[in-house]
């Protein structure tokens, strides 16, 4: 029987090295430093549509997301903030999309980071 090659190398290849970082705290989640790498993602789904992103964030987290990021390009994802940092699972990103007006509704909201 002949070995098909499956394009791995012969020899393992070597992770590179952590890049030393300062440690930092999103929610309960210890991020950089000496921490594990930390599961991230981020909702498809309208932040304003509050039952549909908690439904994905809980879907998330059964796969073994650790930090999730919602999007808040407007402000009705901004009112939807505080629902989904209070319901959810997970500690929260608000991404903002350059929206500086946002930043302060996120944190009030309770958002883990911005």
């Amino acid at each position: 029987m002949t070995a098909i090659s499956l394009g791995m190398p012969s020899v393992p290849t070597k992770i590179a090295e952590r890049r030393k970082s300062r440690q930092i705290q999103v929610g309960t989640v210890a991020v950089g430093g000496d921490a594990p790498v930390s599961v991230q993602s981020m909702t498809t789904t309208r932040t304003s549509d509050i039952g549909s992103t908690l439904q994905q964030i809980a879907e998330l987290t059964a796969s073994g997301c650790q930090i999730v990021r919602v999007a808040c390009p407007t402000q009705d994802d901004a009112d939807a903030l505080a629902t989904i940092a209070r319901k959810s699972q997970l500690p929260v990103i608000a991404d903002i999309h350059f929206q500086p007006k946002y930043v302060f509704a996120a944190i009030e909201a309770g958002c883990a980071a911005v």
